[in-house]
């Protein structure tokens, strides 16, 4: 059995103006296949880098799913990468807003990172959680472009976060140029009104998503905000790459 993190590695970012830790789990051999790779990006990387890792590693041992690229990003801010609009977060901290400086550092310094150190193909995954689910809600209205699947596990829409709903679901009605899966996942959630914007989210995707857009939503009863990820990976796994497949 392999290590989860093969790889480690720091990124001085110009766009954040800090170091970021970078995670790396890559299938075995992977130098000499000749294959290429799809890419999981997983936000939140100092804590779920190992949870995701593992799932990718055992179900592509048993051929359930394709040898992977796991890239786990720690985080430093997560109210400032994560939220794409000033808030007050649950602890009564004000800020964020950074949320389109975190894109850019994704699409100019790590993606161009990773794709030259790994033989990657043009199939990238984004996964987040809670304020990491808000990223991935807002990185598909954002730039579609960049990712082909996402898992937003439980994300922490507030009301200031309504006009992404809005501007998904003109996407949605639009299409896309490449086939989208989203997997949309929480727990019960007492906070007020984020259950609410995550119910509003669902029923524009099932009023407005056309061909182009595969999604999967799920209400894990049994869970809670800190252990939704350990259900809704391996899930979100089985649902991603029936589609990679058939590509």
């Amino acid at each position: 059995m392999r290590p989860i993190i093969n790889d480690k590695f720091k990124i001085e970012s110009k766009t954040l103006d800090e170091t970021r830790e970078i995670y790396v789990y890559h299938p075995p051999d992977m130098e000499e296949s000749g294959i290429t790779y799809p890419v999981i990006y997983l936000l939140d990387g100092h804590s779920l880098h190992n949870v995701c890792a593992s799932f990718v590693q055992h179900y592509s041992n048993r051929d359930r799913i394709p040898r992977t690229i796991v890239v786990g990003i720690a985080s430093t801010d997560r109210l400032r990468d994560f939220t794409p609009y000033e808030r007050t977060a649950y602890n009564g901290e004000y800020g964020g807003g950074g949320a389109n400086s975190f894109m850019e550092f994704l699409e100019n310094e790590l993606f161009p990172r990773i794709e030259e150190k790994y033989p990657t193909r043009d199939y990238r995954v984004l996964l987040g959680h809670s304020y990491g689910g808000l990223y991935v809600t807002y990185a598909l209205m954002a730039k579609p472009m960049l990712f082909r699947a996402y898992l937003a596990c439980s994300p922490w829409l507030s009301e200031v976060d309504n006009p992404i709903i809005e501007k998904i679901g003109e996407q949605l009605q639009a299409g896309y140029e490449k086939r989208k899966l989203f997997y949309l996942a929480h727990e019960p959630i007492t906070s007020p009104g984020i259950e609410d914007r995550i119910m509003k989210l669902r029923q524009v995707i099932e009023e407005k998503a056309s061909d182009s857009f595969e999604w999967k939503y799920k209400k894990y009863g049994d869970a809670d905000h800190s252990n939704l990820p350990l259900k809704a990976i391996p899930d979100a796994l089985d649902f991603f790459f029936p589609g990679f497949i058939q590509d």
